[in-house]
């Protein structure tokens, strides 16, 4: 059994132990955040791709204004970029602590005379990028070996999420979060029945489409399909794939949409989708009402209903779930993908 399979099976054991850890870290959080009037979120490769999921949940709940950089961009233009970084936070996402654009960027923007301060959530302890923070969320348990990431993403999005939700004392988000983890292995056991099934059919690309907060942990779904079972994929959002990809769309490619409000607006798209011939998976977190009927399009559905930014976690595990079931049909190793290594040193 591969340790890729190994780590998205234990991604609901990994968010308990972050929501646990979070609580006790609540008054640092709260010290930190406190009276921020501008947040930038910074990652490369997959954790760019949760820091734009965070900078929208940030500022959709809270209205400060927050940015997503990549930190190889910023590393590049430091100079240019530093009057977005002047006075603010800015939160690293970084699964080793030791990503070289990342401590580069951060050096690159002190050099040029910037000031801000900075918080970190990594999956190691003793890490350089710990020791250039004034805040460390460290959370070991979620760290994965293998080089393409499953629960360490997943757990970078759910930390934000639950994070935010103690700072905004949101308690119907944290309510919605902690049903997500206690619910885990039973939602797992129905995903993976999914999962099998879609991997035998012949597609040999796949659209993910989301909207809103999660948009980087959707980003993120698609590009589990490249490492994972190393085939093309991509991320829109839902209305704006009419917007030119919908040309692409044919028999040989799978749509994973996550639904956001249920809108006919929605519904229209997916029957747009499924005239293509395409292989559709609408996912929401309760079955779509009649919109859907007589159109031949098939949900799957969480369960009960969830807050939006609560819909990520599942759907990232069926992106994921589904590549790993794939990569048996391909013959990639997702443990170790040809070309690509766990963390780049430059």
């Amino acid at each position: 059994m591969k340790l890729t399979y190994t780590e998205i099976f234990d991604t609901f054991n990994a968010l308990g132990k972050t929501a646990d850890y979070l609580d006790t870290m609540q008054d640092a959080m709260k010290a930190f955040f406190r009276d921020r009037k501008q947040l930038v979120f910074i990652g490369c490769g997959s954790s760019y791709s949760l820091a734009k999921s965070m900078s929208i949940m940030a500022h959709m709940a809270t209205g400060i204004p927050s940015s997503a950089m990549a930190a190889g961009d910023i590393l590049l233009h430091a100079a240019r970029y530093g009057k977005c970084f002047d006075g603010c936070a800015v939160v690293c996402i970084s699964r080793s602590g030791r990503t070289s654009e990342l401590l580069m960027a951060l050096d690159a923007l002190k050099g040029n005379n910037y000031a801000f301060s900075v918080a970190s959530l990594i999956y190691a302890d003793g890490t350089p990028l710990a020791e250039k923070s004034d805040l460390v969320l460290s959370m070991p348990w979620a760290f994965d070996s293998s080089v393409c990431q499953t629960r360490s993403v997943t757990n970078f999005y759910f930390c934000a999420a639950y994070a935010l939700a103690r700072l905004t004392e949101n308690q119907a988000l944290l309510d919605d979060l902690r049903h997500v983890v206690e619910k885990g292995p039973e939602y797992m056991r129905r995903v993976e029945t999914l999962a099998e099934e879609l991997a035998v059919h012949p597609w040999t690309h796949c659209v993910v489409l989301a909207d809103a907060e999660l948009e980087g942990i959707a980003e993120e779904g698609a590009l589990a399909f490249k490492e994972i079972c190393q085939l093309p994929s991509n991320y829109y959002h839902l209305l704006d794939i009419r917007h030119g990809p919908m040309v692409l769309l044919g028999k040989n490619t799978l749509v994973l949409a996550a639904l956001g409000v249920k809108d006919s607006q929605e519904y229209k798209l997916l029957a747009d989708i499924k005239g293509k011939n395409t292989e559709l998976i609408a996912f929401s977190d309760t079955p779509p009402a009649g919109p859907t009927a007589g159109q031949d399009i098939r949900g799957f559905a969480y369960g009960r209903p969830l807050s939006h930014i609560a819909r990520g976690v599942p759907f990232i595990v069926l992106c994921q779930l589904v590549a790993y079931k794939k990569s048996l049909q391909t013959g990639a190793d997702p443990d170790k993908p040809t070309g690509l290594e766990a963390w780049i040193a430059l």
